[in-house]
């Protein structure tokens, strides 16, 4: 494991951390920790980047630690019952969390959900009560910046050792009060390549049915535990290892309750699950088709939204084009052949095979082990590009245009296509190379 001294040596050297020894030097008598992923991270070999860190801070007050960081930054207090603060100092573009120590009851009639808890601030707390209310043990660790001391009063250090994943104390009881954590435990398992230990899996395995409960809130139902968390955590494994992520969704029955379409097929075809173990990691798309293939187009829109797959932001790097996916899938489900391949018109070829979408659809083959097939696609791929001296992932430019069939007097409608078709036929199959060329035989075609 990586020396703790080194960790304390690179949080000093990060500009954006600089604050945190300001703020000792103001309030000689506070404590500050580091906390969660970012510790755990380091720990195991991985490298500790700023975003991901959070602190807690004890002997000091929200009433004094806000407007201190007020001076030094801008703050988002998440909420003064929860006492979590969202910092971005002067000089960086990143929020750092903040928190004071605090417990967490979850209440006696909770469905699980992450807002069924009281929360108690106090800091003059000790940290190992704090850490006490924590999912797993790898995440129950603290870091005393000031001392160098790691407090893990539950073993976390040896579980990261061990590479196993334990729920912090008696495990029903932290899945129940959040039902989040059984897919938390699930992305950490896969991401950090553990394995769960057994009382934690039987825990997490006997809790799953309740992640989809159902409760009413201010009259409206809603979900214990939103869609979009689903997706969240699930896009997160399936990004980091599809199959391990696979593994797990099926160890714990998970796969029945999120995905019953695709359980259906697996009930029906042992080997359905197979070619995602086939796909390298970070490669969601691929594996959401993949498990997707034997639904239909209503079938995947339904559970693309049911895990919250389809939830994603923007800007995130595991935004999936659902209209995209539900495009593939139809073009898996042709049942094509090698001779069909060979022998399709060749600008629906092109829409099919050609550019980013058909080296997708060529390596998909290729994870279901229809080998002949990709190698038909491949070769026709590889004609058609070398006759016009572009890469795979290229497009062709066109020779003519709608305007230029217009401007020869075919009135507008599906003629107009059809010709565009066929010109754009034989200029990918080679026996039409210019523009000249393709005037003449939209001429020959009117005559």
């Amino acid at each position: 494991m990586k020396n703790l001294e080194e960790l304390l040596r690179h949080i000093s050297t990060i500009p954006e951390l600089a604050f945190l020894s300001d703020l000792k030097k103001d309030f000689e008598m506070i404590e500050i920790y580091l906390v969660g992923g970012a510790l755990r991270d380091w720990l195991v070999g991985h490298n500790a980047h700023q975003v991901d860190f959070d602190f807690v801070i004890r002997k000091i007050s929200l009433e004094k630690l806000v407007p201190w960081l007020e001076k030094h930054g801008t703050v988002n207090i998440v909420g003064k019952t929860f006492g979590v603060l969202k910092f971005k100092p002067k000089n960086g573009n990143t929020e750092i969390d903040i928190a004071l120590p605090r417990t967490e009851q979850a209440f006696s009639n909770t469905h699980g959900g992450y807002r069924d808890v009281t929360v108690e601030t106090d800091p003059d707390l000790p940290l190992e009560k704090d850490l006490a209310r924590r999912d797993f043990t790898v995440n129950a660790m603290a870091l005393n910046l000031h001392t160098g001391e790691l407090i893990d009063p539950f073993g976390g250090q040896h579980d990261l050792e061990a590479k196993i994943l334990s729920a912090v104390g008696y495990a029903p009881d932290r899945f129940q009060e959040d039902l989040t954590r059984i897919l938390r435990g699930i992305r950490f398992a896969v991401e950090l390549n553990f394995e769960i230990e057994p009382q934690t899996l039987e825990a997490m395995k006997s809790l799953i049915p309740e992640i989809d409960q159902l409760q009413k809130e201010q009259g409206v139902s809603r979900y214990v535990v939103s869609r979009e968390t689903i997706g969240d955590e699930l896009s997160k494994s399936f990004f980091a290892n599809p199959t391990r992520t696979i593994y797990f969704l099926q160890e714990l029955r998970a796969l029945e309750e999120l995905f019953p379409s695709v359980w259906r097929h697996v009930q029906v075809d042992a080997h359905y699950l197979e070619p995602i173990t086939r796909i390298k990691s970070q490669n969601l798309e691929q594996t959401i088709i993949l498990l997707l293939r034997g639904l239909t187009e209503s079938e995947a829109r339904t559970t693309l939204s049911f895990t919250g797959l389809d939830t994603m932001d923007k800007q995130s790097p595991r935004r999936l084009d659902v209209d995209h996916i539900l495009w593939m899938i139809q073009r898996l489900q042709q049942n094509l052949t090698p001779e069909t391949v060979t022998s399709m018109r060749a600008h629906q070829f092109e829409k099919q095979f050609l550019g980013a979408r058909g080296t997708q659809h060529k390596q998909i083959l290729e994870h279901l082990g229809h080998h002949h097939l990709a190698d038909a696609i491949h070769k026709r791929r590889t004609e058609i590009c070398e006759r016009w001296k572009c890469e795979e992932h290229e497009p062709i430019a066109s020779l003519i245009s709608g305007d230029d069939v217009l401007r020869l007097g075919i009135p507008a409608g599906a003629q107009v296509r059809e010709i565009l078709e066929q010109v754009r036929d034989e200029q990918l199959d080679g026996r039409i190379l210019t523009r000249e060329a393709a005037i003449q035989f939209i001429k020959r075609k009117m005559e």
